[in-house]
């Protein structure tokens, strides 16, 4: 019951947060480019991939101790837990520091290999306020957010993240109204971030008096870090690579800027479908160490819902996308924001990508990430190749073909690992699924109409989106439920469980009282 309360709160807050933030996420990017144009507006983006970049200091240690908490949690062991948060509080400092080493290295050098018609010094500073800010995650506040992920209380970090997230939309709404310039907004950020660190230092006080980091640090817990980290590294240079390449590659910020305004669009639906995956995982994590058949009837139920929600949320954007960039980008006449074939190819890469995460998890939960990590590296060695000699011809093309084509490769791989070595069973089943998903996308590319130029208000575009994601969400939940209904059986009981629990948990509180 309490797990379950954990992760419904999750979900709910999770959504809820990132609701809010694809609002903010819409009208500060808008702002931008009115007020700056798309150059600076490609600066920002292209200075945020770097900054995701240097997150890889971190990486390593997040998903290995994360692995390791998992069943000292499930057990309330205190003294194991100790050990484990020693060990990766001791790797968080000496990374904190070699980060903003980075950031202020990055400072002096970034505005020497980017042509841009403002100033060396202003560039240097919108870095460095920038950097300096993400540094206090490393300094303080990682370590904790572990921990709270692992218990189940990442609906905690959702909310502070989004309060921080519209005080500091709104602080940069208002200087960007005023008429401040762009230094003055990111400064806003970095004094913003050490509210942050004052908040999770209130917090952390009041809910971890028992963390003791005079405990002798259990590295060997931690031990995966290095094969973890070469999983994290590959992620994140497959997620952030397309950015980094259009900019070295192009020097045409404002292609940079087209990129970034469709991937924003895709990133905001996706971050919210992950709050599902994301809500549940700490549970998922712990049950697959102690009751593994029971985890394997969860995988199928997550597996089904990651799917309709994936081809449910792509499919709506495939077809509104284009319409919604037509209304934020007018009067932005500084370089052309539409092209018909950006809707498909912005849509089709998080459906392979995302479509398996639930064969992603029980690979981390598995803790195989030493036995899988040169396949994530063969990942990433497709995506440079293709993605470099493509986007030499093709430009913004040529960065999703490799993004399409490392993801066919390793979307596939990770299937037939986790069913052969993990799940032990044939995934023909799960190829059916993704079959008949991609054959409704497939329907759905063919006939409708990508354009809708008859969407001339954002009220016609709200509207319009609503039905069309509730018509596809149902339509994709019917197929499944047709091709698998005994995982649907199995969610029915679970929930008839769950409820029957708290009617029998609401009835013993109205006798007490």
């Amino acid at each position: 019951m309490q797990a379950a309360k954990k992760g419904f709160l999750n979900v709910i807050y999770g959504i809820l947060g990132q609701v809010i933030t694809i609002v903010l996420g819409i009208v500060i990017p808008r702002l931008v480019l009115v007020s700056y144009g798309s150059e600076i507006n490609g600066l920002l983006n292209s200075v945020s991939q770097i900054f995701v970049y240097f997150g890889l200091l971190e990486a390593g240690v997040g998903m290995a101790s994360l692995q390791a908490l998992y069943v000292p949690i499930s057990k309330d062991d205190k003294k194991s837990i100790n050990g484990i948060m020693v060990a990766t509080h001791n790797f968080y400092k000496k990374a904190g520091y070699v980060y903003v080493a980075a950031v202020l290295g990055l400072a002096f050098i970034y505005p020497l290999c980017v042509k841009m018609s403002c100033s060396y010094w202003l560039v240097a500073g919108v870095i460095l306020f920038g950097g300096l800010g993400n540094s206090i995650n490393f300094l303080y506040q990682g370590k904790y957010k572990i921990l709270m992920q692992a218990e189940g209380y990442s609906y905690i970090i959702t909310n502070i993240t989004t309060l921080i997230g519209v005080i500091s939309s709104c602080a940069k709404v208002i200087l960007l109204l005023i008429g401040f310039d762009v230094l003055a907004v990111q400064f806003s950020f970095f004094v913003i971030s050490i509210l942050q660190m004052i908040i999770y230092a209130v917090y952390v006080k009041k809910k971890y008096k028992w963390i003791d980091f005079t405990t002798e640090p259990n590295d060997i817990a931690i031990k995966q870090k290095n094969s973890t980290l070469i999983h994290q590294i590959a992620a994140m240079v497959f997620n952030n690579t397309d950015v980094l390449l259009l900019t070295f590659l192009t020097q045409d910020l404002k292609i940079v800027s087209i990129y970034t305004m469709y991937n924003m669009i895709v990133t905001m639906l996706i971050n919210m479908i992950q709050q599902v995956e994301g809500g549940f995982s700490f549970k998922l994590g712990q049950i697959y160490n102690t009751d593994f058949e029971q985890y394997k009837r969860l995988h199928e139920i997550f597996q089904n819902i990651y799917l309709i929600l994936i081809f449910t949320a792509m499919s709506c954007v495939y077809i509104v996308i284009t319409p919604f960039m037509r209304l934020y980008t007018a009067g932005i006449d500084d370089i052309n924001y539409l092209d018909r074939w950006y809707p498909l190819l912005f849509t089709l890469w998080p459906l392979l990508v995302y479509g398996r995460a639930a064969e992603n998890n029980v690979i981390s939960f598995a803790g195989h990430f030493k036995q899988t990590q040169w396949r994530a590296v063969m990942e990433v060695v497709i995506n440079l190749s293709v993605s470099v000699v493509c986007i030499l011809k093709f430009g913004i093309y040529g960065a999703l073909f490799g993004t399409i084509v490392a993801s066919l490769y390793r979307t596939n791989d990770v299937i037939i690992y986790a069913y052969k070595y993990l799940l032990k069973k044939s995934p023909i089943g799960l190829y059916a699924k993704w079959g008949v998903c991609l054959g409704i996308y497939g329907l759905i590319v063919k006939f409708s109409d990508y354009d809708n130029v008859w969407i001339t208000n954002y009220f016609y575009l709200v509207g319009f989106a609503a039905i069309v994601g509730t018509i596809c969400l149902l339509i994709y939940s019917i197929v499944q439920i047709i091709i698998d209904p005994k995982t649907f059986c199995y969610i029915k009981e679970i929930m008839k469980v769950y409820l029957e629990n708290r009617k029998m948990k609401s009835k013993k509180s109205n006798e007490n009282v």
